[in-house]
């Protein structure tokens, strides 16, 4: 049975509503790393596996099916998003509803014995699985769903499908979630802020200590300044008076 890291393509592309034509990279290979370097697709910050396509008004389509053929060729596993997939011709690609009663990319429901589950419409983008992945799901190819692992807590499976639910919707696609894990999620009790520290009686702060003694308070305009502080009258040591009153013969 192939592991949850053998069932995921080596390249994924299709469409990103910020970055426009974007390729990614589930696996970290280096080869596919390089790959995409050379078709000028170009790490994206803060998302590890993500690459965009440079000047992508200059024939991007094209220039990202060709290198998707070129990729297939070389044995690379390739997942596309059907806009982009130059083995669909103009004429048989299919034509997505975006209509208001149109058909979900994603459905999240509660399954019986498998738990929370998510399935993907077969014409969704081939990022939207990697979208789920990220956020701790596994593909089970046999069911072809998207399952948690079973050690999963009901508290953090509902926090898993929120936040895969909310980075779905940020790409501009449509989730649906059975109403009743709907009502769930949404109930579900958040963690609880940490109080802040107890503030000692008395204790200054470091921040007001320091500019106290800073030399560069007495400059400031509208500020006195601040006497240097003055040891104890304990800590004085007496004057020995044969010094005090004592003269060079």
């Amino acid at each position: 049975m192939p592991s949850h890291y053998d069932a995921l393509p080596d390249l994924a592309f299709g469409h990103h509503p910020v970055y426009g034509i974007v390729a990614a990279n589930p696996k970290n290979l280096a080869a596919s790393t390089w790959m995409l370097k050379g078709f000028d697709f170009h790490p994206v910050p803060d998302q590890p596996t993500l690459y965009a396509l440079a000047n992508q008004n200059h024939d991007g389509q094209g220039r990202t099916t060709r290198a998707i053929e070129l990729l297939r060729k070389a044995g690379y596993r390739v997942d596309v998003d059907a806009a982009l997939d130059p083995a669909l011709t103009p004429d048989t690609a299919p034509v997505r509803d975006r209509g208001p009663l149109s058909e979900p990319d994603v459905a999240i429901a509660e399954h019986p014995q498998l738990g929370i589950v998510a399935a993907i419409d077969d014409r969704a983008s081939g990022l939207t699985g990697l979208a789920l992945v990220e956020h701790g799901w596994r593909h089970d190819s046999r069911l072809d769903i998207y399952t948690l692992p079973a050690t999963t807590g009901r508290g953090e499976a509902l926090g898993k499908v929120a936040d895969a639910t909310l980075a779905l919707h940020r790409s501009g696609l449509r989730v649906a979630v059975q109403p009743r894990l709907a009502q769930d999620v949404a109930a579900r009790p958040r963690p609880a802020a940490a109080p802040p520290a107890p503030r000692e009686r008395g204790r200054v702060p470091p921040r007001a200590t320091a500019l106290a003694t800073s030399p560069a308070r007495v400059g400031l305009l509208g500020t006195a300044p601040v006497p240097a502080p003055v040891a104890p009258a304990a800590a004085v040591r007496p004057v020995d008076p044969r010094i005090a009153f004592s003269r060079d013969r």
